[in-house]
Protein backbone atom coordinates (compact mmCIF):
# COMPACT_ATOMS: atom_id res chain seq x y z
CA UNK A 1 0.00 0.00 0.00
CA UNK A 2 1.45 3.64 -1.05
CA UNK A 3 1.57 6.50 1.26
CA UNK A 4 -1.71 7.92 -0.91
CA UNK A 5 -3.53 4.91 0.19
CA UNK A 6 -2.51 4.33 3.46
CA UNK A 7 -3.70 8.21 4.06
CA UNK A 8 -6.72 7.55 2.34
CA UNK A 9 -7.56 5.15 4.42
CA UNK A 10 -7.30 7.25 7.54
CA UNK A 11 -9.47 9.99 6.78
CA UNK A 12 -12.20 9.44 8.45
CA UNK A 13 -10.42 8.72 11.58
CA UNK A 14 -8.39 11.42 11.47
CA UNK A 15 -11.53 13.86 11.11
CA UNK A 16 -13.06 12.31 14.19
CA UNK A 17 -10.37 13.01 16.25
CA UNK A 18 -9.33 9.57 17.12
CA UNK A 19 -5.78 8.71 15.61
CA UNK A 20 -2.39 8.79 17.41
CA UNK A 21 -0.10 12.05 17.44
CA UNK A 22 2.27 10.11 14.77
CA UNK A 23 -0.41 9.37 12.42
CA UNK A 24 -2.15 12.52 12.84
CA UNK A 25 1.30 14.48 11.69
CA UNK A 26 1.46 11.79 8.99
CA UNK A 27 -1.43 12.28 7.38
CA UNK A 28 -0.81 16.39 7.77
CA UNK A 29 1.94 16.05 5.44
CA UNK A 30 0.12 14.17 3.25
CA UNK A 31 -2.91 16.91 3.44
CA UNK A 32 -0.63 19.48 2.31
CA UNK A 33 0.65 18.04 -0.69
CA UNK A 34 -2.50 15.90 -2.16
CA UNK A 35 -5.36 18.15 -3.20
CA UNK A 36 -7.63 15.41 -3.50
CA UNK A 37 -7.47 13.86 -0.30
CA UNK A 38 -7.44 17.36 1.34
CA UNK A 39 -11.12 17.35 -0.87
CA UNK A 40 -12.08 14.05 0.29
CA UNK A 41 -11.50 15.30 3.84
CA UNK A 42 -13.49 18.68 3.60
CA UNK A 43 -16.53 16.67 2.07
CA UNK A 44 -16.30 13.81 5.13
CA UNK A 45 -16.43 16.75 7.33
CA UNK A 46 -19.25 18.20 6.20
CA UNK A 47 -21.25 15.21 6.42
CA UNK A 48 -19.78 14.23 9.65
CA UNK A 49 -20.67 17.98 11.19
CA UNK A 50 -24.39 17.61 9.59
CA UNK A 51 -25.21 14.10 11.14
CA UNK A 52 -23.55 16.33 14.47
CA UNK A 53 -25.93 18.97 14.20
CA UNK A 54 -28.94 16.26 14.01
CA UNK A 55 -27.58 14.15 16.73
CA UNK A 56 -31.12 14.19 18.64
CA UNK A 57 -32.82 12.41 15.74
CA UNK A 58 -33.25 8.71 17.05
CA UNK A 59 -33.00 6.26 14.10
CA UNK A 60 -34.07 2.97 14.80
CA UNK A 61 -31.13 0.38 14.68
CA UNK A 62 -33.62 -1.78 11.45
CA UNK A 63 -33.23 1.72 9.63
CA UNK A 64 -29.82 2.22 10.28
CA UNK A 65 -28.83 -1.36 8.49
CA UNK A 66 -31.05 -0.64 5.75
CA UNK A 67 -28.97 3.06 5.20
CA UNK A 68 -26.06 1.09 5.68
CA UNK A 69 -26.69 -1.33 3.03
CA UNK A 70 -27.73 0.60 0.79
CA UNK A 71 -24.69 3.07 0.78
CA UNK A 72 -22.40 -0.75 0.59
CA UNK A 73 -24.41 -1.58 -2.28
CA UNK A 74 -23.90 2.03 -4.01
CA UNK A 75 -20.04 1.97 -3.29
CA UNK A 76 -19.68 -1.43 -5.05
CA UNK A 77 -21.95 -0.31 -8.10
CA UNK A 78 -20.11 2.82 -8.63
CA UNK A 79 -16.68 1.66 -7.31
CA UNK A 80 -15.94 -2.11 -8.33
CA UNK A 81 -12.28 -0.72 -7.74
CA UNK A 82 -12.53 -0.03 -4.31
CA UNK A 83 -11.99 -3.01 -1.78
CA UNK A 84 -15.23 -3.25 -0.18
CA UNK A 85 -14.10 -3.74 3.73
CA UNK A 86 -12.59 0.35 3.31
CA UNK A 87 -16.30 1.60 2.83
CA UNK A 88 -17.88 -1.48 5.48
CA UNK A 89 -14.78 0.43 7.63
CA UNK A 90 -16.21 3.98 7.44
CA UNK A 91 -19.58 2.56 8.50
CA UNK A 92 -18.38 0.92 11.18
CA UNK A 93 -16.31 4.01 12.40
CA UNK A 94 -19.40 5.91 12.76
CA UNK A 95 -21.90 3.00 13.65
CA UNK A 96 -19.25 2.52 16.94
CA UNK A 97 -19.18 6.19 17.78
CA UNK A 98 -21.98 7.30 19.76
CA UNK A 99 -22.52 10.90 18.62
CA UNK A 100 -22.75 9.63 15.15
CA UNK A 101 -25.00 6.40 15.83
CA UNK A 102 -28.08 8.08 16.32
CA UNK A 103 -27.61 10.36 13.41
CA UNK A 104 -27.09 6.79 10.90
CA UNK A 105 -30.49 7.42 8.84
CA UNK A 106 -29.60 11.10 8.51
CA UNK A 107 -26.34 10.38 6.79
CA UNK A 108 -27.66 8.14 4.01
CA UNK A 109 -29.64 11.16 3.11
CA UNK A 110 -26.45 13.68 3.32
CA UNK A 111 -24.46 10.95 1.35
CA UNK A 112 -26.64 11.07 -1.41
CA UNK A 113 -26.94 14.57 -2.10
CA UNK A 114 -23.41 15.29 -1.96
CA UNK A 115 -23.04 11.72 -3.49
CA UNK A 116 -21.66 8.29 -2.71
CA UNK A 117 -18.69 8.70 -4.07
CA UNK A 118 -17.03 11.61 -2.49
CA UNK A 119 -18.00 10.13 1.24
CA UNK A 120 -17.21 6.46 0.24
CA UNK A 121 -13.74 7.63 -1.05
CA UNK A 122 -13.87 9.42 -3.96
CA UNK A 123 -13.12 8.38 -7.78
CA UNK A 124 -12.16 9.99 -10.83
CA UNK A 125 -14.62 10.21 -13.14
CA UNK A 126 -14.57 10.02 -16.85
CA UNK A 127 -15.40 14.03 -17.06
CA UNK A 128 -12.49 14.59 -14.69
CA UNK A 129 -9.93 12.98 -17.19
CA UNK A 130 -11.04 14.55 -20.62
CA UNK A 131 -11.30 17.93 -19.10
CA UNK A 132 -7.73 18.84 -19.77
CA UNK A 133 -8.08 16.91 -23.33
CA UNK A 134 -11.01 19.22 -24.38
CA UNK A 135 -10.12 22.52 -22.75
CA UNK A 136 -6.08 22.76 -23.11
CA UNK A 137 -5.05 25.67 -25.61
CA UNK A 138 -1.69 24.11 -25.69
CA UNK A 139 -1.10 20.34 -25.41
CA UNK A 140 2.03 18.36 -26.15
CA UNK A 141 1.80 14.76 -26.97
CA UNK A 142 3.50 12.13 -29.16
CA UNK A 143 1.48 9.70 -31.18
CA UNK A 144 2.24 6.25 -32.30
CA UNK A 145 0.74 5.27 -35.43
CA UNK A 146 0.10 1.66 -36.03
CA UNK A 147 0.33 -1.15 -33.31
CA UNK A 148 4.16 -2.29 -34.23
CA UNK A 149 6.63 -1.41 -31.33
CA UNK A 150 8.77 -0.33 -33.91
CA UNK A 151 6.47 2.17 -35.05
CA UNK A 152 7.69 5.99 -35.42
CA UNK A 153 6.98 8.50 -33.03
CA UNK A 154 5.61 11.80 -33.87
CA UNK A 155 6.10 14.30 -31.42
CA UNK A 156 3.65 17.15 -31.33
CA UNK A 157 3.08 20.67 -30.22
CA UNK A 158 0.34 22.03 -30.36
CA UNK A 159 -0.95 26.07 -30.40
CA UNK A 160 -4.27 26.86 -31.92
CA UNK A 161 -4.58 26.16 -35.54
CA UNK A 162 -0.73 25.70 -35.76
CA UNK A 163 1.46 22.34 -35.21
CA UNK A 164 4.88 21.40 -34.62
CA UNK A 165 5.91 18.35 -35.92
CA UNK A 166 9.05 15.81 -35.73
CA UNK A 167 9.28 12.25 -36.37
CA UNK A 168 11.60 9.97 -34.89
CA UNK A 169 12.71 8.35 -38.04
CA UNK A 170 13.16 11.84 -39.58
CA UNK A 171 15.33 13.27 -36.83
CA UNK A 172 16.80 15.99 -39.45
CA UNK A 173 12.86 17.15 -40.49
CA UNK A 174 10.74 19.83 -38.77
CA UNK A 175 7.39 20.34 -39.85
CA UNK A 176 5.33 23.63 -38.78
CA UNK A 177 1.35 23.41 -39.91
CA UNK A 178 -0.84 26.08 -40.69
CA UNK A 179 -4.34 23.73 -40.51
CA UNK A 180 -6.05 27.26 -41.10
CA UNK A 181 -4.04 28.35 -43.53
CA UNK A 182 -3.74 24.23 -45.28
CA UNK A 183 0.35 25.32 -45.31
CA UNK A 184 3.30 24.05 -44.37
CA UNK A 185 7.05 25.13 -43.60
CA UNK A 186 9.36 22.08 -43.77
CA UNK A 187 12.98 22.86 -41.83
CA UNK A 188 15.55 20.58 -42.34
CA UNK A 189 17.80 21.04 -39.31
CA UNK A 190 20.83 19.52 -41.14
CA UNK A 191 21.53 20.94 -44.58
CA UNK A 192 19.65 24.19 -43.21
CA UNK A 193 17.03 24.61 -45.88
CA UNK A 194 13.62 25.30 -45.78
CA UNK A 195 10.30 25.16 -47.73
CA UNK A 196 6.76 26.06 -48.17
CA UNK A 197 4.12 23.13 -49.07
CA UNK A 198 0.33 23.90 -49.96
CA UNK A 199 -1.56 20.82 -48.15
CA UNK A 200 -4.66 20.67 -49.02
CA UNK A 201 -7.04 17.69 -48.01
CA UNK A 202 -4.44 16.74 -46.33
CA UNK A 203 -4.46 19.73 -43.94
CA UNK A 204 -7.76 18.27 -42.46
CA UNK A 205 -6.32 14.53 -42.16
CA UNK A 206 -3.30 16.18 -40.75
CA UNK A 207 -5.84 18.20 -37.98
CA UNK A 208 -7.89 14.81 -37.21
CA UNK A 209 -4.80 13.65 -35.07
CA UNK A 210 -6.18 15.30 -31.77
CA UNK A 211 -9.48 16.76 -33.40
CA UNK A 212 -10.77 12.88 -34.20
CA UNK A 213 -10.32 12.39 -30.01
CA UNK A 214 -11.84 15.41 -29.21
CA UNK A 215 -15.24 14.59 -31.42
CA UNK A 216 -15.20 11.06 -30.22
CA UNK A 217 -14.79 12.56 -26.55
CA UNK A 218 -17.80 14.95 -27.42
CA UNK A 219 -20.00 11.89 -28.92
CA UNK A 220 -19.53 9.33 -25.84
CA UNK A 221 -20.55 12.92 -23.66
CA UNK A 222 -23.76 13.12 -25.60
CA UNK A 223 -24.84 9.74 -24.62
CA UNK A 224 -22.43 6.66 -26.06
CA UNK A 225 -22.07 4.39 -23.37
CA UNK A 226 -18.72 4.74 -21.32
CA UNK A 227 -16.96 1.58 -19.34
CA UNK A 228 -15.19 1.62 -16.66
CA UNK A 229 -12.19 -0.61 -16.80
CA UNK A 230 -10.32 -1.85 -13.59
CA UNK A 231 -6.68 -0.35 -12.28
CA UNK A 232 -3.76 -1.46 -13.83
CA UNK A 233 -0.30 -0.44 -15.14
CA UNK A 234 0.37 1.29 -17.89
CA UNK A 235 3.77 2.33 -18.60
CA UNK A 236 5.36 1.46 -15.17
CA UNK A 237 2.02 3.94 -13.41
CA UNK A 238 -1.15 2.97 -12.24
CA UNK A 239 -4.08 4.10 -13.85
CA UNK A 240 -7.75 3.61 -14.37
CA UNK A 241 -9.28 2.91 -17.49
CA UNK A 242 -12.72 4.57 -19.65
CA UNK A 243 -13.49 2.89 -23.10
CA UNK A 244 -16.09 3.90 -25.54
CA UNK A 245 -16.86 4.13 -29.39
CA UNK A 246 -19.55 2.38 -32.29
CA UNK A 247 -19.31 0.54 -35.02
CA UNK A 248 -16.29 3.10 -36.64
CA UNK A 249 -14.26 2.06 -34.04
CA UNK A 250 -13.47 2.39 -30.06
CA UNK A 251 -11.48 4.66 -27.17
CA UNK A 252 -9.64 3.94 -24.62
CA UNK A 253 -8.58 6.52 -22.38
CA UNK A 254 -6.11 5.80 -19.23
CA UNK A 255 -5.82 8.17 -16.12
CA UNK A 256 -3.72 8.66 -13.24
CA UNK A 257 -6.12 7.51 -10.23
CA UNK A 258 -5.14 10.39 -8.25
CA UNK A 259 -4.34 13.74 -10.55
CA UNK A 260 -7.04 12.55 -13.08
CA UNK A 261 -4.73 13.38 -15.99
CA UNK A 262 -4.77 11.27 -19.14
CA UNK A 263 -1.42 8.98 -19.51
CA UNK A 264 -2.14 7.11 -22.59
CA UNK A 265 -5.23 7.02 -25.21
CA UNK A 266 -5.66 3.94 -27.69
CA UNK A 267 -7.61 5.00 -30.38
CA UNK A 268 -8.66 1.63 -32.07
CA UNK A 269 -9.71 1.38 -35.52
CA UNK A 270 -9.58 -0.78 -38.10
CA UNK A 271 -6.93 1.00 -40.88
CA UNK A 272 -6.00 3.62 -38.43
CA UNK A 273 -4.61 2.99 -34.98
CA UNK A 274 -3.24 5.38 -33.12
CA UNK A 275 -1.72 5.35 -29.20
CA UNK A 276 -1.99 9.24 -28.03
CA UNK A 277 1.05 9.55 -24.72
CA UNK A 278 3.39 11.82 -22.77
CA UNK A 279 0.73 14.14 -22.77
CA UNK A 280 1.55 18.06 -21.19
CA UNK A 281 -1.77 20.41 -20.80
CA UNK A 282 -1.23 23.81 -21.79
CA UNK A 283 2.60 24.29 -21.49
CA UNK A 284 4.68 27.22 -21.88
CA UNK A 285 5.85 26.25 -25.33
CA UNK A 286 7.64 28.74 -27.84
CA UNK A 287 5.82 30.58 -30.46
CA UNK A 288 4.94 28.52 -33.42
CA UNK A 289 5.72 31.12 -36.32
CA UNK A 290 5.51 30.18 -40.31
CA UNK A 291 7.97 32.66 -40.91
CA UNK A 292 11.57 30.77 -42.00
CA UNK A 293 14.48 31.09 -39.09
CA UNK A 294 17.35 33.42 -40.06
CA UNK A 295 20.35 31.09 -41.74
CA UNK A 296 17.91 28.78 -43.41
CA UNK A 297 17.72 29.33 -47.05
CA UNK A 298 14.30 29.04 -49.05
CA UNK A 299 13.86 26.28 -51.75
CA UNK A 300 12.65 28.36 -54.71
CA UNK A 301 9.98 25.80 -55.32
CA UNK A 302 6.47 25.65 -53.87
CA UNK A 303 5.52 22.35 -53.43
CA UNK A 304 1.83 21.31 -53.83
CA UNK A 305 0.19 18.60 -52.50
CA UNK A 306 -3.51 19.35 -52.94
CA UNK A 307 -3.92 18.36 -56.28
CA UNK A 308 -3.01 14.52 -55.37
CA UNK A 309 -5.17 12.00 -58.00
CA UNK A 310 -4.78 8.48 -58.93
CA UNK A 311 -1.82 9.02 -61.04
CA UNK A 312 0.15 9.93 -58.19
CA UNK A 313 -0.92 6.54 -56.32
CA UNK A 314 0.22 4.77 -59.16
CA UNK A 315 3.44 6.33 -59.35
CA UNK A 316 4.17 5.76 -55.46
CA UNK A 317 3.33 1.86 -55.86
CA UNK A 318 6.17 2.08 -58.45
CA UNK A 319 8.60 3.81 -55.70
CA UNK A 320 7.27 1.19 -53.18
CA UNK A 321 8.43 -1.27 -55.53
CA UNK A 322 11.42 -0.32 -57.07
CA UNK A 323 13.43 1.19 -54.90
CA UNK A 324 12.15 0.45 -51.31
CA UNK A 325 11.16 -3.15 -52.13
CA UNK A 326 13.27 -4.49 -54.33
CA UNK A 327 11.17 -5.37 -57.17
CA UNK A 328 7.70 -6.51 -54.99
CA UNK A 329 5.04 -4.98 -53.56
CA UNK A 330 4.38 -4.41 -50.16
CA UNK A 331 2.53 -7.05 -47.48
CA UNK A 332 0.33 -4.01 -46.17
CA UNK A 333 -0.42 -0.83 -46.50
CA UNK A 334 -1.47 2.47 -44.59
CA UNK A 335 -0.41 5.79 -42.80
CA UNK A 336 0.89 3.62 -40.22
CA UNK A 337 3.26 1.22 -42.96
CA UNK A 338 3.82 4.33 -45.13
CA UNK A 339 5.17 6.68 -41.74
CA UNK A 340 7.87 3.83 -41.20
CA UNK A 341 9.16 3.45 -45.04
CA UNK A 342 9.54 7.30 -45.34
CA UNK A 343 12.61 6.73 -43.00
CA UNK A 344 13.73 4.02 -45.58
CA UNK A 345 12.76 5.97 -48.72
CA UNK A 346 14.62 9.09 -47.42
CA UNK A 347 18.29 6.97 -46.81
CA UNK A 348 17.69 5.59 -50.43
CA UNK A 349 17.25 8.40 -52.58
CA UNK A 350 20.53 10.26 -52.68
CA UNK A 351 21.84 7.11 -53.72
CA UNK A 352 20.24 6.78 -56.66
CA UNK A 353 21.31 7.64 -60.20
CA UNK A 354 18.67 10.16 -61.38
CA UNK A 355 19.75 14.25 -61.31
CA UNK A 356 18.77 16.25 -58.03
CA UNK A 357 15.47 17.41 -59.22
CA UNK A 358 13.97 14.12 -59.90
CA UNK A 359 15.27 12.80 -56.13
CA UNK A 360 12.88 15.49 -54.68
CA UNK A 361 9.89 14.37 -57.28
CA UNK A 362 10.42 11.02 -56.03
CA UNK A 363 9.48 11.88 -52.60
CA UNK A 364 7.09 14.24 -53.75
CA UNK A 365 5.42 12.04 -55.63
CA UNK A 366 5.41 9.04 -52.77
CA UNK A 367 3.42 11.80 -50.61
CA UNK A 368 1.09 12.52 -52.48
CA UNK A 369 0.21 8.48 -52.83
CA UNK A 370 -0.30 8.64 -49.19
CA UNK A 371 -2.78 11.74 -49.09
CA UNK A 372 -4.75 10.06 -52.17
CA UNK A 373 -4.87 7.24 -50.08
CA UNK A 374 -6.02 8.72 -47.29
CA UNK A 375 -8.71 10.32 -48.67
CA UNK A 376 -10.97 6.95 -48.66
CA UNK A 377 -8.87 4.87 -46.01
CA UNK A 378 -10.85 5.91 -43.36
CA UNK A 379 -14.38 5.99 -44.34
CA UNK A 380 -14.13 4.39 -48.08
CA UNK A 381 -14.49 1.14 -49.97
CA UNK A 382 -11.11 -0.41 -50.81
CA UNK A 383 -9.27 -3.42 -50.21
CA UNK A 384 -5.04 -4.33 -50.65
CA UNK A 385 -3.89 -7.48 -52.09
CA UNK A 386 -0.86 -6.92 -53.21
CA UNK A 387 1.18 -9.01 -50.58
CA UNK A 388 3.92 -11.50 -52.84
CA UNK A 389 2.95 -9.74 -56.03
CA UNK A 390 6.09 -9.04 -58.17
CA UNK A 391 5.93 -5.56 -59.59
CA UNK A 392 4.88 -6.39 -63.92
CA UNK A 393 2.24 -9.05 -62.81
CA UNK A 394 -0.64 -8.27 -65.04
CA UNK A 395 -3.18 -10.66 -63.56
CA UNK A 396 -2.79 -9.53 -60.47
CA UNK A 397 -5.22 -7.13 -58.37
CA UNK A 398 -2.88 -5.06 -55.91
CA UNK A 399 -5.34 -2.46 -54.92
CA UNK A 400 -9.15 -1.55 -55.67
CA UNK A 401 -11.18 1.20 -54.28
CA UNK A 402 -14.74 3.18 -54.68
CA UNK A 403 -14.32 6.82 -55.55
CA UNK A 404 -16.31 9.16 -53.65
CA UNK A 405 -20.08 9.57 -55.14
CA UNK A 406 -19.61 6.67 -58.01
CA UNK A 407 -21.26 3.53 -57.94
CA UNK A 408 -17.89 1.67 -59.38
CA UNK A 409 -14.54 0.44 -58.70
CA UNK A 410 -11.26 1.22 -59.76
CA UNK A 411 -8.50 -1.22 -59.63
CA UNK A 412 -4.76 -1.26 -59.70
CA UNK A 413 -2.84 -4.09 -61.26
CA UNK A 414 0.57 -5.62 -60.68
CA UNK A 415 1.71 -3.43 -63.85
CA UNK A 416 0.78 0.00 -62.71
CA UNK A 417 -2.53 -0.74 -64.87
CA UNK A 418 -5.43 1.43 -63.62
CA UNK A 419 -8.76 0.51 -64.88
CA UNK A 420 -12.29 -0.03 -63.93
CA UNK A 421 -13.13 -3.11 -62.50
CA UNK A 422 -17.15 -4.68 -61.53
CA UNK A 423 -17.34 -5.32 -57.97
CA UNK A 424 -18.10 -8.90 -58.91
CA UNK A 425 -14.27 -9.49 -60.09
CA UNK A 426 -13.07 -7.38 -57.24
CA UNK A 427 -10.70 -9.89 -54.83
CA UNK A 428 -11.83 -12.22 -52.66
Amino acid sequence: MNNHEKTNELLTAFALGELSPQDSSDVEKHLAECPRCTTELEELRAVLECADAMGQISADEQECESAKQRILDTAESEQPTKPPAATESIWRMIMTTKKFKLAAAAVIVIAAVIGANSFLGGTVTFAEVVKPILNARTIVFDLVIGNDEDSPVMHEEVQGSRIRRTISNMPAMVMILDLDDNKMLTLDTHGKTAGYVNLGQLAKKTKNYIESVRTIIIDLQNGLDIEKLPERQIDGRNAIGFKGGNDRGSITIWADPKTALPIKIELARERFPATFKNFEFDPQIEQISMDIPAGYTQDKAQLDLSDADEQDLVESFRIWAEIILDGTFPDVIGTDHFTKQLGVLGQKIPSLDIPDSEKEQVGLQFAKRMIFLQNFETSGKWGYAGKGVKLGDTEKVILWYQPEGSNAYRAIYGDLRAADIAQENLPK
